[in-house]
């Protein structure tokens, strides 16, 4: 079998893979010439076409590590930008001894091939083909032409956006905006591929980041409404393919993100300001879109589960015809169903259509969109439950899991949000390009719930609740865009990959909470009768409209000296926020405007062995919202951490393991007033430490290993007195001091039983607080999930592209609180779910 690897960004000195050299397109040209020439006041490249005899000529520098021939390879085609076609089956067991220094693609794979029996042939076309023999890359005719078979299952070079093959990236851009190895980024990022989705069966965020160390799911994956997460003790922020994503003046107008649309999830760990301006210390969580493909995807899925889950989804992509330069995808998906508690149900439709223009090998521009809708009846997530009867049953019986606590002819959530944006990007030569990044979007939520509630803690019965009737629909609009140029230059012996940036975001929204309807007589948890409330939604008592705008500038540095890189960088923002808050008597507006220099430093040292160390220092800001008791509008929050640890990860190889120990702070948190406690003051202080490991190992061909442990030392260092109640050497909430999980999955390689496979996995979530005050332990649980699928194609020609698989979570049913606010505010963890889904791809 052969391989064509074309490094599917390529430069302008690229020959697009082709048998010929394509037919240029003078219009196309010309109209990508005048937009760049208007929008940068730059000249346009000259298209691949016309720059052809250039490409082979120049001489570059390159640090490619000694490993497996054809990972060497395959990284050389994707920094030169080459197509390069191999027989796999010729170079395995071969070693290369990589490049050290600038060559020119004829030298450099004449070094790379050295010593191995095969040299590499250039073809007429441009491209490059490797083969048996002594022959030189310039002793090579003009002429010559080897028959090739282009492999489009996934054979392009992975970049940080397109699909990952197994459990382990290698490139992202979350922590650099470039495309950037990950064991060359000095901060800790765990990415989540397709592959890794599909094995353990995600149905939402939360459930695919459930391995993932030092991130919390909130409510235990219960909430259909919303992804409520913890980053190393904080909300992170969360945003899709790069741009910030809405979350409202009080964060009910989030958008919620379907997992069958994305490539991968990315988490970022610590502060990253530098990068995306306003955010929590903790970290930030980027979904990244499924795209365009120059290889054809066909794939139809039917899913059914317990709870009377439906489910139908298509997944489409690929060329419009073999020379168009459009290429498409679509994905669609619609589900029904039922959930683990009384009442409670979801409908769902979505649909993420997306176009991708490539006028000429040096520029791409697509086009994104997604629209989805969200109904669930029973207010959309798990009933709210009290104390006593869950966390506490040594005196009044524990509750079931399916008690629901509203009404179900009012308790309502509804979601409707549409996205539309572009990415574009174009290289002016090899080594420098800009990117535009565009997107604007809506979110509309409704929620209505009814809700149980305690005069006292002590007087807290379960079968003697009382109830109220609320709403609280939120809408916001938000249009963010990312300008980007980025540089690759040497200066004396060091090379650097310098990133300026300007981005801008404008969300505008509005907020609506109804006063509290308290409903007559007591309500019986155990026994629950319905049908006390008429269902009419109460009137508004609280209107909030919230304008916030953020403008930032960074510069960010990239610079290797040998097996040295220093990644630095600044970033200045200005964030303005308007906030009117409306009462039935009052109108109280309040003006911020605020401003805040962040940066990173972070230094590595790569080994050839896989190995590299790094340390950072890195530091963000976030205004907070609210005035003080002298009517003075807050201050940012400041943050600020250092970071070391160590990564490894063989070139060539499906290993990647990160070791981190860290320690940041937060500033500037409000905590109560000393002189009047209705007021807050900004003189709290919280601090985390932790060490985290992560390891997503293949140990044999077939077997792969997931593993993770975070421990986390949450500490609220400064706060004020309220109530009688100091939380001052506290932990935070929802931060446990200890998380670990492994999942192993295998697919057996004998023949006869080629096609099974399946996984196995067990997490652990250590004992928490749902309260800042620790009044409400939450005591520790292990879950496990289980996977089995069988692919029909590999024994059977007939079937090829069909598909089973069988996923389960939490498979014993285990019964556990996952949050606890306060005496009337406990949530059940999810219980057993089991999905069948059967695909079919063409």
């Amino acid at each position: 079998m052969s391989i064509r690897y074309q490094a599917p960004a390529a430069s302008a000195a690229t020959i697009c893979a082709s048998s010929a050299v394509p037919v240029p397109r003078p219009l196309a040209h010309a109209v990508a010439g005048a937009l760049l020439v208007l929008a940068f006041g730059l000249p346009a490249a000259q298209p691949a076409w016309a720059q052809a005899s250039t490409g082979s000529a120049a001489a570059h520098a390159y640090r490619i590590p000694a490993g497996p021939l054809d990972a060497t390879l395959d990284r050389f085609a994707r920094e030169a930008r080459i197509t390069l076609a191999y027989d796999a089956a010729s170079l395995r067991g071969l070693q290369s001894a990589g490049l050290n220094g600038s060559y020119t693609v004829d030298a450099a794979l004449a070094a790379l091939l050295s010593g191995s029996g095969m040299s590499a042939v250039r073809l007429a076309e441009g491209d490059y083909t490797v083969r048996a023999g002594g022959v030189t890359p310039a002793a090579a005719p003009a002429s010559t032409s080897l028959p090739t078979v282009i492999v489009k299952d996934r054979a392009e070079a992975e970049t940080a956006l397109t699909p990952v093959v197994g459990n382990v990236a290698r490139i992202s851009r979350v922590g650099t905006k470039t495309d950037t190895s990950l064991k060359e980024t000095p901060q800790a990022i765990s990415v989540i591929t397709r592959d890794q989705l599909d094995a353990q069966g995600v149905e939402s965020l939360a459930e695919g980041l459930r391995y993932t160390p030092g991130v919390v799911t909130q409510y235990g994956n219960t909430d259909l409404r919303y992804d409520w997460l913890t980053v190393r003790g904080f909300v992170p922020g969360r945003y899709l393919d790069g741009l910030r994503l809405p979350f409202g003046s009080r964060g009910y107008a989030q958008p919620r993100i379907e997992p069958f649309g994305l490539e991968r999830i990315e988490v970022l760990k610590g502060p990253s300001s530098l990068l995306y301006g306003q955010a929590a210390p903790g970290g930030l969580v980027n979904m990244v879109s499924k795209r365009p493909t120059t290889e054809t995807v066909r794939e139809v899925e039917l899913q059914y589960g317990n709870n009377n889950r439906k489910q139908l989804a298509v997944d489409l992509g690929g060329q419009f015809d073999e020379h168009s330069d459009l290429s498409y995808r679509l994905v669609a998906l619609g589900r029904k169903s039922d959930t683990s508690y009384d009442y409670v149900s979801e409908e769902r439709t979505y649909f993420a259509p997306s176009l991708t223009w490539r006028p000429n090998a040096s520029t791409q521009f697509t086009l994104l969109a997604q629209y989805q809708k969200i109904d669930s009846k029973g207010g959309g997530g798990a009933p709210v439950l009290p104390a006593n009867g869950t966390l506490y049953t040594s005196v009044y019986p524990a509750l079931s899991r399916s008690t629901f606590a509203g009404e179900p002819n009012y308790d309502r959530f509804s979601n409707e949000q549409y996205f539309v944006g572009y990415e574009f990007e174009h290289r002016f030569n090899d080594d420098w390009s800009v990117r535009q990044n565009l997107r604007v979007g809506e979110v509309n939520t409704e929620t209505r719930r009814v809700q149980a509630f305690c005069l006292s803690a002590a007087s807290c019965n379960p079968s003697s609740l009382q109830r109220y009737a609320w709403a609280f629909p939120e809408t916001s609009r938000m249009w963010t865009i990312d300008n980007q140029l980025q540089g690759k230059f040497s200066l004396g012996a060091t090379r650097h990959t310098l990133l300026l940036g300007a981005d801008y975001s404008s969300e505008s929204s509005h907020y609506e909470e109804s006063s509290l309807s308290v409903l007559a007589g007591s309500f019986n948890a155990y026994a629950p009768v319905y049908g006390r409330y008429s269902g009419t939604v109460p009137p508004v008592a609280t209107r909030i409209q919230q304008d916030r705008d953020q403008f930032g500038l960074y510069l960010q540095d990239q610079i290797r000296l040998d097996r040295w890189t220093l990644v630095a960088g600044g970033r200045y923002d200005w964030a303005d926020t308007d906030t009117l808050t409306t009462t039935s008597t009052t109108r109280t507006p309040v003006r911020q405007r605020d401003s805040a220099f962040t940066g990173r430093l972070g230094l590595l040292y790569s080994f050839d062995n896989g190995i590299t160390p790094y340390v950072s220092y890195s530091t963000s800001f976030q205004p907070t919202i609210g005035v003080s008791r002298t009517s003075d509008p807050f201050k940012p929050t400041k943050g600020k951490q250092t970071e070391a640890g160590v990564k490894y990860q063989p070139d060539g190889s499906r290993t990647m393991v990160t070791l981190s120990t860290y320690e940041m702070t937060q500033q500037n948190v409000t905590t109560p007033d000393p002189l009047n406690t209705n007021f807050s003051v900004q003189t709290g202080e919280v601090r985390v430490r932790g060490v985290e490991l992560e390891g997503k190992v293949q140990i044999d061909k077939g077997l792969d290993l997931i593993a993770s442990y975070a421990y986390t030392d949450s500490k609220i260092m400064k706060a004020n007195t309220s109530g009688g109640v100091n939380t001052t050497g506290n932990r935070l909430a929802f931060v446990p001091q200890n998380q670990a999980s492994a999942w192993l999955d295998y697919t057996v390689q004998d023949a006869a039983l080629a096609g099974l496979g399946g996984g196995f996995g067990a997490r652990y979530l250590g004992e928490s607080f749902g309260d800042n005050a620790n009044l409400y332990h939450t005591p520790g649980v292990t879950l496990f999930d289980a996977a089995l699928r069988y692919d029909f194609g590999k024994t059977n020609a007939q079937l090829k592209g069909l598909r089973i698989a069988l996923n389960a979570s939490n498979i014993f049913n285990k019964t556990y609180v996952a949050a606890c606010l306060s005496a009337a505010g406990c949530y059940y963890g999810d219980g057993r779910s089991v999905y069948l889904t059967l695909k079919y791809g063409w």
